[in-house]
């Protein structure tokens, strides 16, 4: 991909959250803007909820969820009756039945490899020629030395498949900081970084009918980085605390922008994409980061799973 522009010549595309949880409400101003110029597109997320949300820690795998078409071991179709064999839906659920759609659920148990694999075949049988993975908050972004980053694995396991596939793809992202991992600086410095690359393809921002639609979506689906930049484009701005109080976010215009880059030119500086890109499992996928210094949101979440 060289321009925003050429994802408009395409067909149908995948549209999916990068990161998980509630990542897959950043996709819908890509979607819009996807349609508006005749490109079909299905929506997608990570199988990997908040321990907030599904008590038991790290991503789920296809054997723990009912209500899901498999088409490889990488990629199914999930409804609005998706859930776990214990009962938890994920956002990907939700998003199905407030849009009465069909979504692409991604399983990451296959490491950077697997995933890639599997989204390639997927596009093969659901005739897609583009995927575009959107991150809200910017962590993707991220080079490595970065001492705010607090969920590495599934941004860097996602980020080295995109970076991969066969299929023309995108990585689009929203929010500009809403996760408070990141600075401003350092998303202003990791786009920076794919721009010297020739990396960014352009940007697109908030419109009222998409601020309209995501505030009716975000009643039904549970998110804090998706949400923040909605509240930007009603005027606010400045510090915002998210994460029960743990983490601040400043809020400016650009929060309501999507910033549409290069996947190769963004996996090119990031050290953490580099531990992964070669893994097979979810299991090497961690391994390789905890051998590299990382803390990953799988550590964070067998800590708190502990102390419960």
């Amino acid at each position: 991909m060289e321009t925003l522009e050429a994802l408009f010549d395409k067909d149908r595309a995948l549209v999916f959250g990068v990161g998980g949880c509630g990542d897959i409400v950043s996709t819908i101003p890509t979607a819009r803007l996807l349609e508006s110029h005749g490109v079909e597109v299905i929506l997608g997320g990570v199988a990997w909820e908040r321990i907030v949300v599904d008590p038991q820690p790290g991503p789920r795998h296809f054997d723990d969820i009912t209500g899901i078409e498999q088409l490889n071991d990488a990629v199914a179709l999930a409804t609005g009756d998706t859930q776990t064999h214990d009962g938890i839906e994920f956002a990907e659920t939700q998003v199905a039945r407030h849009y009465t759609d069909d979504v692409v659920l991604i399983n990451i148990g296959g490491g950077a490899q697997g995933v890639t694999t599997g989204i390639d075949d997927a596009c093969d049988q659901l005739d897609i020629d583009l995927v575009v993975g959107t991150d809200a908050g910017g962590d993707v972004l991220a080079a490595g030395d970065e001492p705010g980053i607090k969920s590495p694995l599934t941004d860097a396991v996602m980020l080295a498949a995109l970076s991969s596939l066969e299929t023309d793809a995108c990585l689009g992202m929203y929010g500009y900081g809403s996760d408070g991992e990141l600075t401003l600086d350092e998303i202003t410095d990791g786009i920076a970084r794919a721009a010297q690359q020739d990396g960014l393809l352009g940007a697109w921002g908030l419109t009222p009918r998409i601020v309209d639609e995501l505030e009716t979506l975000v009643e039904v689906v549970t998110t804090e980085a998706s949400r923040l930049p909605l509240e930007v484009a009603r005027g606010r701005l400045g510090e915002a605390v998210i994460r029960d109080g743990e983490r601040s976010v400043e809020l400016t215009p650009a929060s309501t922008v999507t910033f549409y880059l290069d996947p190769e030119a963004v996996a090119a500086t990031s050290d953490l994409d580099d531990c992964v890109r070669k893994t097979t499992s979810f299991d090497a996928a961690q391994q390789a980061l905890t051998d590299a210094g990382y803390d990953t949101e799988l550590d964070l979440e067998r800590k708190l799973a502990s102390d419960m």
